[in-house]
């Protein structure tokens, strides 16, 4: 499997499920924070909240979509692949 950057992390795919987890970690972090305006609410349940729904939301997108793009071989040799551009230049021949 191909180690990615935290930057290709984030902007890669993300999977049906964990964007589902996304939604509910939002979710979460959003009724905390309006929970919060309310007197009479513990202020650690909506602190309780926030901060759960906020990890979840950050943890799940994280998560990457595996496709035949991001798996390497590892018994493949690199020198058997062609360069981007002798690639370009096969296509166009």
């Amino acid at each position: 499997m191909q180690k990615l950057s935290l930057w290709q992390r984030i902007t890669s795919d993300t999977p049906a499920f964990f964007k589902k987890v996304q939604v509910l970690g939002v979710g979460l972090a959003g009724l905390g924070g309006t929970l919060a305006t309310i007197h009479g609410i513990p202020s650690g349940l909506t602190a309780c909240l926030i901060s759960a729904g906020t990890a979840v939301a950050a943890i799940a997108q994280f998560a990457v979509k595996m496709d035949e793009t991001n798996i390497v071989d590892p018994c493949s040799n690199a020198s058997d692949k062609p360069s981007p551009s002798e690639a370009v230049q096969s296509s166009a021949n």
